[in-house]
């Protein structure tokens, strides 16, 4: 049987929860008897069904369940979370065999979802496309083994390396085409964070609507408070303030006290952790940018160079330290993705 093969078809169903499961993880489930599919499910939106609870649902006949292969790109869950535990309902199904993409990196899975497969008689398969398992589900894994975000650099910049001229102005450097790859990104990540120059100068809404999905939370570091927070300017979804001054909510606007030193990044990433933020897409100005990459925190870094724009001074962007893993030339700029394998 060809393991890899249905693998990949989880993958690609998996792929259709983007934007809409998280913090939970990216799963797609298929089941095999005969060679061939016979159901299929995927994991749809936070809180509702697991990919294998859709997939055994849609199927006619629960009996050819003792005769069939479900494959699943992410170990089958042993606790009782926003559903049952699908474990439980694989043995309760007398499924055959179970082929595993990867291990959840949960502690309260980590293993025993599989365990409980085998410990009840079913044959289990693990490993099956597991680099393609890890990269898709690279949110998850990041939030639970180093227990932060997965985070991802975001900037767009000159042909001449300039990001935003000087003085500061509002200035739009790329084309249309990267406004609708910056959204589709914002979409799969969980929270958007910019310092409080990029909130009051570009007056950005740092949501997703050229794009369909969920929109990501807004976080502003805003040291001393010297953003505009008023209900016409912050809009109808809320927005938390990084600040010194205060800790409080008003309306749509949660204003979240930290200490501002060396450690306020690891702060950070303490309380986005307590929030269930499992990705961040930093869209700052270059301060914040640098921020983040001098302290070695960060996963991916998206860059938009355009090809012909340039300017005579401003603010440089941040240099790169990282893999180039992808380039794609658009009509006026070229998309970059860098990897950083050596993150903290």
């Amino acid at each position: 049987m060809n393991h890899e093969y249905f693998m990949q078809r989880c993958l690609e169903l998996a792929k259709r929860g983007s934007g809409f499961v998280n913090p939970n993880p990216l799963v797609g489930c298929v089941i095999v008897n005969d060679g061939k599919i016979i159901s299929e499910g995927w994991h749809t939106a936070f809180g509702k069904d697991h990919a294998e609870r859709m997939a055994i649902g849609l199927l006619p006949n629960k009996g050819i369940l003792s005769d069939s292969t479900l494959y699943v790109n992410l170990e089958p869950c042993a606790h009782f979370g926003k559903t049952p535990p699908c474990s439980s309902l694989l043995i309760e199904r007398k499924v055959k065999r179970v082929v595993v993409g990867m291990t959840d990196p949960n502690l309260l899975v980590a293993g025993k979802g599989i365990a409980m497969l085998r410990e009840n008689g079913i044959e289990v398969i693990e490993n099956i496309g597991n680099q393609d398992c890890l990269e898709l589900n690279r949110f998850f894994v990041t939030f639970h083994t180093k227990k932060r975000p997965y985070i991802v650099l975001k900037w767009a910049e000159c042909a001449n390396g300039f990001m935003a001229p000087s003085p500061k102005s509002r200035f739009q450097i790329s084309g249309p085409e990267t406004q609708t790859i910056t959204h589709s990104l914002r979409r799969d990540v969980s929270a958007i964070l910019v310092g409080v120059n990029t909130w009051n100068i570009d007056k950005p809404q740092l949501n997703n609507r050229l794009w369909s999905g969920t929109s990501p939370q807004r976080f502003v570091v805003d040291n001393h408070l010297k953003g505009n927070y008023h209900s016409d300017f912050v809009g109808n979804s809320q927005v938390y303030i990084l600040n010194s001054l205060r800790n409080e909510i008003v309306e749509n606007v949660h204003y979240v006290q930290l200490h501002f030193d060396e450690n306020f990044l690891k702060n950070l990433m303490v309380l986005l952790f307590k929030l269930n933020i499992n990705s961040l897409m930093v869209e700052g100005g270059a301060f914040t940018l640098n921020e983040f990459i001098k302290h070695n925190l960060f996963d991916e870094i998206h860059r938009f160079k355009s090809k012909n724009l340039r300017l005579t001074n401003g603010d440089l962007a941040p240099e790169i330290k990282a893999n180039l893993v992808s380039t794609q030339e658009l009509p006026s700029d070229f998309y970059e993705v860098f990897k950083n394998t050596s993150s903290l």
